[in-house]
């Protein structure tokens, strides 16, 4: 995972990539060619030395590259059933990434990547021409600064470096989508929609059965790193059945959780799931936050959302224990909720859009929502977060799974029936039963945050306009 700002047209970026250092501690770079600018921070994963370093050429391309590809040899096969005498370089996926680009084309290409990430490429053979792409799911943020010149980046922070305010001139690219910007001229193509095609018949038993499987492949597609992993452990189902699969590539993994109320439930489902599970449990204190704390946590991921500011705070205080102890990549269990459709607030939506098209639009809408807050909030002191359940295969099965199949029945404890049948050989009773608890609610944050705040909605739209426009 790194920080990208690029320009369609030659602009001095330093400021932007002075901006974009906790994304990419590394390495920095800024070249300008064909027309355009490209910089980058690098947070070294795979292939750590120099040569994997950012910007990257590969024959007519010069790519900077933010995420994680998890099919990286599929990929090189492709490349070279174009080019037989292709000889590779590195051991990264950024030379996979720009090779096949610049082989065979973004059209042939993108369809193809498994991962989380967020291109930005030019082409000698298209001078002045900006292109840019965002993963399937919107794992990986990316904005597009309407101004002239466009720009595009990782994170708001590089516009404001660049004294550009945000507010209606900032876009997202959307998951699934890979754009061209040319002389103010902007081009959108998609390469991915989801799709929820129902499996009707699909027993819960069978259903557990693949799930497992799923989320097995999931976590061994995600393990490649050349660098020390953690995980997350919030107490929940979800976090607790990525770390079961993930003890199987690293015994005695470490894991961590926040800690603001020491007798609160979600500590001691943690404890219950470490000690089944045989791993470590780091237990990371988190004070009560001021209002200046919030303020901060919603600097941090540029979003003035309520719910995302509060799950936010104890997050940057996760991320910087785990970099302090020479973490660099952790594993959380964002998106399980959306695939099974867990929150209380979802019966009514079920109810009016229907089973399977609500999941599937609750799932995309995290694209500005949830996704870039974990990216954000981990990125902020050089934490890559995975997030297994977004794995491809995976969301196809969860979202074509019944009703009836995923759930008991619309109570708290029975909204995930599939998921703790998967792993009800693996987790404690306990955990399996569990209701679904908002992270900050689980934390006791929320009488906090009100005795802080008396109108925090009011407060975090009025911060979020000081700080971006």
């Amino acid at each position: 995972m790194c920080g990208i700002i690029a320009a369609a047209g030659h602009l001095d970026l330093a400021p932007a990539v002075e901006a974009l250092a906790h994304r990419g501690p590394d390495a920095a770079a800024v070249v300008q060619e064909y027309g355009v600018t490209l910089g980058h921070t690098r947070l070294a994963i795979q292939d750590p030395g120099s040569r994997s370093d950012q910007p990257y050429r590969d024959g007519p391309v010069t790519l900077v590259y933010n995420g994680e590809l998890f099919n990286a040899p599929r990929v090189c096969a492709l490349v070279e059933s174009m080019d037989p005498r292709r000889n590779w370089t590195t051991t990264g996926d950024t030379e996979v990434v720009a090779a096949a680009l610049a082989t065979l084309g973004p059209e042939a290409t993108l369809p193809e990547l498994d991962g989380m990430y967020g291109l930005v490429w030019t082409d000698a053979r298209r001078p002045g021409v900006l292109m840019a792409a965002r993963d399937r799911h919107g794992e990986v943020p990316l904005h597009v600064h309407r101004g002239a010149p466009a720009l595009i980046a990782s994170e708001l922070k590089a516009f404001r470096a660049l004294g550009r305010r945000c507010g209606k001139a900032v876009v997202d690219v959307p998951p699934g989508e890979w754009w061209e910007l040319y002389g103010g001229a902007l081009t959108r193509h998609v390469f991915h929609r989801l799709t929820a095609t129902p499996a009707p018949g699909l027993t819960r038993e069978t259903a557990a059965a693949q799930l497992r499987h799923a989320l097995a492949r999931a976590v061994d597609r995600r393990v490649i790193a050349d660098v020390p992993v953690c995980a997350l452990l919030s107490g929940g189902i979800d976090s607790a059945a990525i770390v079961a699969e993930l003890v199987r590539h690293h015994p005695g993994l470490t894991t961590y959780t926040a800690v603001l109320d020491p007798k609160s439930a979600d500590l001691r489902h943690a404890r219950e799931t470490a000690e089944a599970l045989g791993v470590t449990l780091v237990e990371v204190p988190v004070a009560p936050p001021t209002a200046d704390d919030l303020t901060r946590a919603l600097e941090v991921i540029e979003q003035p959302s309520k719910a995302q500011v509060e799950i936010a705070w104890p997050c940057l205080a996760l991320a910087s224990a785990m970099r302090a102890d020479g973490y660099r990549v952790t594993y959380t269990g964002e998106g399980s909720d959306e695939l099974w459709a867990s929150y209380g607030f979802a019966y009514r939506g079920i109810r009016e859009a229907g089973w399977y098209p609500y999941r599937r639009d609750l799932i995309a809408a995290q694209a500005v929502r949830n996704f870039p807050r974990v990216n954000k909030a981990f990125m902020s002191a050089g934490v890559e977060g995975r997030l297994p359940f977004l794995d491809p295969d995976l969301v196809t099965l969860a979202l074509s799974m019944p009703e009836a199949t995923v759930r008991d029945a619309d109570t708290p404890t029975g909204r995930k029936a599939v998921l703790s049948a998967a792993y009800r050989d693996r987790l404690p009773a306990s955990v399996l039963r569990r209701a679904k608890v908002a992270f900050q609610d689980g934390l006791g944050l929320k009488p906090i945050i009100t005795s802080a705040l008396p109108n925090p909605v009011r407060y975090y739209r009025a911060e979020h306009f000081r700080l971006y426009g």
